[in-house]
């Protein structure tokens, strides 16, 4: 069951993970910086959203998801691009095209399951209320991406220091591509419900929102934060004099 806290909880931690995962970019680019911290801000914002505001069930979950299964091809990409560029020098396309194999694999098995038949419908829906539906052999933990793709590269990184740079990037690049087509694998029910609940939200006049949602609405009218977007959003709906 996603709550309150589950909502600020694991919105912050998807952050930290995607800010940490994006700070591991090509140097080399000019502006690197300047579009990384450009991210960031425009992420910190949308993240803030999602906590205080978003009552879409569809966007919180699929923003959770994106992130997550972004980090471990991110840094499979890097890798593979700079023991390319070893070979072939930096901004050659072949560098480029090498770099973008990790994130080319795990994109195709993304819309393999995407548009695939769904065996399994993950999620409870009462009215325009959804919630997660409990299965003896996953629970809530199992959804939170962040946390496993964090450790996952973490992990990586101490191996690395155990071998010659060059081996342990190959064996890194092989073991984030392949933890990250695992895990969308592993998430691959939630991924066709969450299609077959974008499909369904266009025919109804509300959109799906949290089976919890009066719960998450008092705790946001408790934190300071909730209260201030809340009372801006009053200011943008309230009609001109």
């Amino acid at each position: 069951m996603i709550d309150s806290k589950i909502i600020k909880k694991q919105i912050f931690l998807t952050f930290f993970m995607v800010a940490f995962f994006g700070a591991f970019g090509s140097f080399d680019f000019k502006y690197f910086w300047w579009c990384y911290l450009l991210f960031v801000v425009f992420y910190f914002g949308f993240s803030l959203y999602l906590i205080y505001c978003c009552e879409r069930f569809v966007v919180f979950l699929s923003t959770v998801f994106i992130a997550g299964l972004t980090a471990l091809p991110y840094i499979s990409g890097n890798l593979a691009y700079l023991i390319a560029s070893d070979l072939f020098g930096r901004g050659d396309f072949r560098s480029v095209a090498i770099g973008m194999v990790p994130i080319s694999i795990v994109y195709l098995m993304f819309l393999m399951i995407f548009y695939s038949k769904a065996s399994f419908f993950p999620f409870d829906c009462v009215g325009n209320r959804v919630a997660v539906r409990p299965k003896k052999v996953v629970n809530t933990k199992s959804y939170n991406v962040g946390l496993i793709s964090g450790v996952s590269t973490l992990t990586g990184s101490m191996f690395l220091k155990s071998v010659s740079t060059e081996m342990g990037s190959m064996v890194a690049i092989v073991l984030c591509t392949g933890g990250c087509v695992f895990m969308v694998f592993y998430l691959r029910h939630s991924i066709r419900g969450l299609r077959t609940l974008r499909i369904r939200e266009r025919k109804m006049p509300t959109p799906y929102t949290f089976m919890q949602i009066d719960e998450i609405r008092e705790a946001r009218s408790r934190w300071w934060l909730g209260r201030l977007f809340k009372w801006l959003g009053s200011l943008r709906q309230s009609p001109s004099v």
